[in-house]
């Protein structure tokens, strides 16, 4: 009896797998999104050997601006938060819907903003990237909402427009739980 089980059990999970909806092709001529994982990887390993100085200033609701001169971060953990708005990956591709404007200079505007009904957490990513396929801007909204918790997050990167290399980022948002304050936050860090 219990082979019989798992024969149904195999067929149950192949039955699901076959009524899976594939990824919808790209649209001809269309190229993917930008490989945002790898430009950031790169960064980061750049980063990291140079450790090149950095002024970071951090504001909070009611207190005075913070602001630091460091020599050396974890990088890794810098540009987490920027790992997390890839949108490059063939999963979240039926989530948003893409926009493209070529600039006057040759650059790209790329803007996704992702479906109403989507459980992602990226609301809306705004990608500026030069004629050499070189990031120069990356622009994002990241929301995550439940029952106990609100949190909203608008990030920006900046990259030199010839080589592409980081040269400053901004995080701006905003933290609730449900039964406290909201917290408003900004941190900025130029290289």
């Amino acid at each position: 009896m219990s082979s019989y089980r798992i024969i149904g059990l195999f067929a149950l999970l192949g039955g699901l797998t076959a009524c899976e909806r594939p990824t919808p092709p790209l649209a001809a001529g269309q190229e993917p999104a930008y490989d945002l994982t790898s430009y950031l990887q790169e960064q980061t390993a750049r980063l990291q050997q140079e450790q090149p100085p950095v002024l970071k200033s951090v504001i909070t609701k009611g207190q005075p601006t913070e602001t630091l001169q460091l020599e050396e971060l974890d990088w890794e953990k810098e540009l987490a938060i920027f790992q997390e708005v890839d949108l490059s990956r063939p999963a979240l591709r039926d989530f948003y819907r893409e926009e493209r404007h070529t600039l006057p200079n040759g650059s790209t505007v790329s803007i996704f903003t992702k479906d109403a009904e989507a459980a992602a957490p990226v609301d809306r990513l705004q990608l500026t990237v030069s004629p050499l396929q070189k990031l120069e801007r990356l622009e994002a909204v990241v929301l995550e909402e439940n029952l106990l918790f609100y949190s909203k997050r608008n990030i920006s990167l900046t990259a030199e427009p010839g080589s592409g290399n980081l040269n400053g980022y901004r995080v701006e948002g905003v933290q609730k739980l449900i039964f406290g304050d909201s917290l408003r936050y900004r941190v900025d860090a130029n290289l």
